[in-house]
């Protein structure tokens, strides 16, 4: 049948790192914003199918019609599981979108989000302004530029709850900041503080969540996984809990629910009522956990290749 988008569309290519033989192929109807960084290539584009988009070195950070999958599953957990969370910090997600789903929450007074790249800041501020809903310009919002390890280290503030919103850990690199970065977080968490993250794909061969599960357990007496299938990332994604005060597979269901009414606004993904038996893994995810807990071996994926974009047009027939 005829191809609509003929030779006008391009296709950017973003390889996941931890499947190296596995591209996802994205139509991309207009470049909304393609630069360059200090850090990162950052382009923003509308989709074909998607909606808007935004990719940091090619990989795929977020799609408008999905997003929601992947951040009402990574902060709100964190935020029903805490009986009172005041103040909040954001490491990462400069889209804005970690940001605007803990201002849902009425119980919260001051978020503090921390950003390494202003151009990504200045990006997302002027072409997402209707997905992350003027997040940036709340009253409760502060935004630092700077590096997450620094703040960590340097800050004489206290925080209910911690979303950990940066790069995706695996290669090397990315385990060592991870494990270096919470291992910083527990100094500035309150008393009863928790932890929320992600953990890539929740499944086999590499198990990528339940291995950063493991990594928090050197840190916090309690841990929790959940997952979700958010169709941008072409799978299961999963998101670990934390906390040396909160068993959060204890939290009943109507404390759940209960809390729940503190958000403004429906909930698109996320299910309150489910909660906590979400938190329990089928057998064949728990032997994985468990095998990954007694060897303490975090697997990265063997030489993964280079990030890159794939630009051709489409075939006219």
């Amino acid at each position: 049948m005829p191809n609509e988008h003929k030779s006008s569309n391009w296709i950017a290519a973003s390889c996941d790192r931890t499947h190296p033989t596995f591209a996802v192929l994205t139509g991309v109807q207009r470049w909304v914003v393609r630069t360059q960084s200090p850090y990162q290539e950052i382009a923003i584009a509308d989709l074909y199918k998607g909606g808007r988009a935004l990719f940091l070195d090619a990989n795929i950070q977020i799609y408008e019609d999905d997003e929601f999958i992947y951040h009402e599953h990574l902060v709100l957990p964190a935020l029903l599981a805490h009986p009172s969370p005041r103040r909040v910090l954001i490491l990462g997600g400069g889209d804005g979108l970690a940001l605007r789903e803990v201002l849902r929450d009425q119980r919260v007074e001051e978020v503090v989000m921390v950003e390494l790249d202003q151009m990504v800041l200045d990006a997302c501020k002027a072409h997402l302004a209707h997905i992350h809903q003027g997040s940036f310009d709340h009253p409760k919002a502060n935004i630092i530029v700077g590096d997450a390890r620094d703040f960590l280290r340097e800050t004489t503030q206290q925080f209910d709850v911690a979303i950990v919103d940066l790069v995706d850990p695996y290669e090397l690199d990315g385990i060592v900041l991870y494990e270096e970065v919470i291992g910083l977080v527990k100094r500035v968490l309150a008393p009863g503080g928790i932890v929320a993250t992600h953990g890539e794909t929740i499944h086999a061969p590499n198990f990528y969540a339940i291995q950063v599960r493991v990594l928090l357990d050197k840190h916090f007496r309690h841990t929790a996984l959940h997952s979700a299938h958010v169709p941008s990332f072409a799978g299961s994604y999963g998101f670990i809990l934390a906390s040396d005060a909160v068993a959060f597979e204890s939290v009943p269901t109507t404390l759940w629910q209960k809390r729940r009414t503190f958000l403004e606004g429906e909930l698109r993904a996320l299910c309150p009522s489910l909660f906590p038996q979400v938190l329990t893994l089928p057998r064949y995810l728990e032997e994985a956990y468990q095998r990954f807990r007694q060897h303490g071996t975090f697997v990265p994926p063997e030489e993964p290749p280079e990030t890159y974009w794939l630009e051709k047009p489409f075939p006219c027939h």
